[in-house]
């Protein structure tokens, strides 16, 4: 056979080969698309206030519409609870919460905690809004000092006012400007004894001693998890309109992109809207 055939055969060959590889249903086509998970829950409360529903929705839309997340993962919402097909989780890069916790904490559930716990050690990534990271006074179960850096335990530490917040030098706070804004803060945290910064800080009241003049607390922080995988807490968002602030958005954008792995550029992940997301 000449020599230029059977070159011209082995490329062909190699060529054949390549389109199986990427043909729909061989092993690597089958492989998850990496994806960001968003769980909310049930609403008890008057409209407007832990509207989890209607926040996981227009969070995924803040999320679809960001080139920088959309372009490169999958984008999972769940607004009305916790998923019960085990297979939401596949592929899953980082997963954030939007419920109320305490008892009604979904990982109150042994399995679904057992299987949270086989994700966060391979180090998915965690962002929790406002009560989903508080658990009961005598909850020891659930490991979110583990896997968030922080976890309120009880209802006795809250704030209701306006507070102006400085972004701190984290990546999850690239491009955020300081910003004041009406929420329902938590003062008071237990946080991991390493691998906690703070991302958002602001001068807060103690509602059960309101004599007490303010301090300096953290109302959102970023974990690095000493076996890997990273979390992002923040207690305000008690209200839907928090949503509606831009540097609120742009840390939460932020939050999701550095929980889920991707580098933060100096100036923040660009948002593909300037304005209010509805």
């Amino acid at each position: 056979m000449p020599h230029f055939m059977r070159n011209l055969r082995i490329a062909a060959m190699a060529a054949l080969t390549a389109l199986i590889l990427l043909a729909p249903g061989t092993a690597t086509a089958r492989q998850p698309a990496r994806t960001i998970v968003l769980i909310g829950g049930a609403t008890p409360h008057n409209p407007g206030v832990h509207e989890y529903r209607n926040g996981v929705r227009r969070i995924a839309a803040l999320l679809e519409a960001t080139p920088a997340i959309a372009g490169k993962f999958a984008i999972r919402a769940y607004p009305d609870g916790w998923p019960a097909e085990a297979a939401a989780f596949d592929g899953a890069a980082t997963i954030l919460w939007y419920f109320d916790g305490l008892d009604h904490h979904p990982l109150r559930d042994p399995a679904r905690r057992a299987s949270f716990a086989t994700l966060m050690k391979r180090g998915v990534g965690l962002v929790t809004l406002h009560q989903a990271s508080t658990l009961l006074p005598d909850d020891r179960e659930i490991d979110l000092a583990g896997w968030l850096g922080g976890v309120r335990h009880g209802m006795i530490d809250r704030t209701v006012e306006t507070v102006a917040l400085a972004p701190t030098r984290h990546p999850v706070a690239r491009g955020v400007k300081p910003f004041a804004y009406r929420d329902e803060f938590y003062p008071t945290l237990r946080y991991a004894p390493r691998g906690v910064t703070p991302v958002l800080t602001g001068m807060l009241h103690l509602e059960a001693a309101p004599q007490l003049p303010p301090t300096r607390r953290t109302v959102a922080w970023a974990f690095d998890r000493p076996g890997g995988g990273r979390g992002v807490g923040m207690t305000g968002v008690h209200y839907l309109a928090a949503l509606d602030q831009r540097e609120l958005r742009q840390m939460l954008v932020n939050a999701v992109a550095w929980t889920a792995g991707l580098p933060v550029p100096r100036d923040g992940i660009v948002l593909a809207n300037r304005g209010r997301v509805r």
